[in-house]
């Protein structure tokens, strides 16, 4: 079994090419079209894997033997999983991840490969320029904040002055404070139509975003100590999965208007 691991997980070629053709039969072609490699770099490793009956030859054509496709089938969730822990781990392993529901626990795969964005000291409070452009063109945006952030206010109203359905989930502290020391803001959010939300649980993640096309998760350290490192992921299962964790919220907590 682990000569088995060995060959498909120590070769991001070998790996690779498993993957690609789940999605069908491809000829040498194709297969160097489609992993951007040479004949010469990828022919050995056609060769692993034929030994030892992962992949088929049909005259030019190769294709997953049976037993290559249980094992792919297999394989993905996994490889999914391992992307989202990939240079990532000491996020995962250093903060509280209780405010994550054990149903998306489960289903943390989904989240694809993740990006850690750490802030330098200028830029702690920011909203990430990188983002700017993909929230922009967002129709729905599903937000929660533990903290005060000072650009979340402008933010969220221009995303429903541009016509996106805009959710807002905030800590009853931080509600307070935006209504009672930021009421032009806080007007301003109400004119545009954003649905404010009151949570008072005290499990609860740091911050999170929920736009069409990314999800920014931040959670709390394992002491309860705030970071503004954060966790993105651009792919559409990670959006599906985003949009739990933004439902799981909303369901607890109270609609303000």
């Amino acid at each position: 079994m682990s000569s088995l691991i060995d060959l498909i997980f120590f070769s991001e070629k070998r790996k690779n090419l498993l993957v690609q053709l789940d999605n069908g039969p491809m000829d040498i072609d194709e297969i160097k079209e489609t992993l951007n490699v040479k004949a010469c770099a990828i022919m050995p490793q056609i060769k692993k894997l034929k030994d030892m009956d992962l992949i088929e030859q049909r005259e030019d054509i190769y294709q997953l033997s049976d037993i290559g496709a249980v094992i792919v089938e297999k394989m993905i969730p996994l490889t999914s999983l391992i992307n989202v822990f990939d240079g990532n781990k000491d996020y995962w392993s250093k903060h509280d991840r209780s405010p994550i529901p054990i149903n998306l626990i489960k289903k943390i795969d989904m989240l694809g490969r993740c990006h850690l964005d750490e802030p330098d000291l200028d830029h702690l409070f920011e909203f990430p320029e990188f983002l700017r452009d993909r929230l922009s063109s967002s129709k729905t945006i599903k937000s929660f904040y533990s903290y005060f952030c000072p650009d979340c206010p402008s933010i969220q109203a221009a995303c429903a002055k541009n016509g996106a359905e805009v959710h807002l989930i905030l800590d009853e502290r931080v509600y307070n404070r935006l209504k009672n020391d930021f009421g032009d803001e806080y007007n301003v959010l109400l004119e545009n139509k954003v649905s404010l939300y009151i949570y008072s649980d005290k499990i609860r993640p740091s911050s999170f975003m929920i736009a069409d096309n990314f999800v920014m998760l931040k959670l709390f350290g394992k002491e309860g100590e705030f970071d503004n490192n954060k966790i993105i992921s651009y792919t559409p299962s990670a959006v599906e999965w985003g949009n739990e964790l933004a439902q799981y919220y909303i369901d607890r907590s109270t609609k303000i208007n």
